[in-house]
């Protein structure tokens, strides 16, 4: 419905096509060639495409698989060897897992034949996807979320998981302690999320930028120069939690105003100033 209103003439504030790009977990994968995310990010569609390579890169250290859609932390599992060293070669599909979900940080073992199997529901229907992307140990000291206003950074949130040994998970309900920043606190975050904002509208479809969007990073080092980076693993348009920010509903609503003076400059069909 909304794509027909915007063919026939109405503003999407953004482009419906927008929001599903920058509310799917491929939109890393997407990324990929950028300084903000790891190379080895793939994205599965069906189920021989997970069974032929999940196992390979699997071989390269734990990782973590996410569902298409979902918020909480619910389906997004870590995944580990539990004796990796036992596997010199090719991982066989008997060899044992364990299982981290995000959702409450809670472990389960599985043999990799049957947790294969298991993910088959995350690749039914038309948004049905796996996003597979390396662990990154340093989660433990916080995922830093960036509340974007389209292309300046209003607020950030700090959210370091529960201290308990399996926890990874960033969200509240898993036990995660949130701090909420001004940007002023993060610089280095700051410039660069806002400098790569071009290069993301470009990447993800060169649409409008959402109005309110989230991106989530979490510290890696680089192993060239040993200093930290930030890595992107995850962009939220779609679900934005919103009602914990509600000091930047006036700044919103110039946002709002201003993108409306700027179409009724150019398209004199746009009445919003007409008196």
């Amino acid at each position: 419905m909304l794509r027909e209103l915007v063919a026939n003439g109405i503003e999407g504030l953004p482009h419906p096509d927008a929001m599903v790009t920058y509310g799917a977990k491929n939109s890393i994968e997407r990324l990929k060639g950028t300084a903000i995310v790891p190379d080895d990010i793939y994205t599965y569609y069906s189920f021989d495409e997970l069974k032929e390579h999940f196992p390979k890169s699997l071989k390269k250290g734990v990782r973590v698989l996410k569902q298409n859609r979902g918020s909480t932390g619910e389906r997004i599992w870590r995944v580990e060897l539990k004796n990796p060293k036992k596997y010199q070669g090719a991982i066989p599909l008997d060899a044992e897992l364990k299982l981290t979900e995000a959702k409450d940080n809670h472990t389960e073992t599985k043999i990799l034949q049957d947790f294969l199997e298991f993910c088959i529901q995350y690749l039914e229907g038309n948004s049905g996807m796996i996003v597979d992307m390396p662990f990154l140990e340093r989660i433990k000291e916080g995922e830093i979320r960036i509340l974007m206003l389209r292309d300046k950074v209003m607020n950030v949130v700090h959210k370091k998981p529960a201290s308990s040994k399996d926890a990874f998970s960033a969200t509240l309900f898993s036990g995660a302690k949130y701090r909420y920043d001004t940007p002023e606190k993060w610089p280095d975050l700051v410039q660069l999320a806002e400098g790569m904002v071009p290069i993301i509208r470009e990447k993800l479809g060169n649409y409008d930028i959402p109005l309110i969007w989230t991106a989530d990073f979490i510290l890696d080092t680089d192993k060239k120069t040993g200093k930290d980076k930030y890595i992107l693993g995850e962009i939220n348009a779609s679900c934005v939690g919103f009602s914990t920010h509600l000091e930047l509903s006036d700044n919103i609503a110039d946002e709002v105003l201003d993108l409306m003076d700027a179409e009724s400059v150019v398209n004199n069909k746009w009445g919003a100033f007409t008196k």
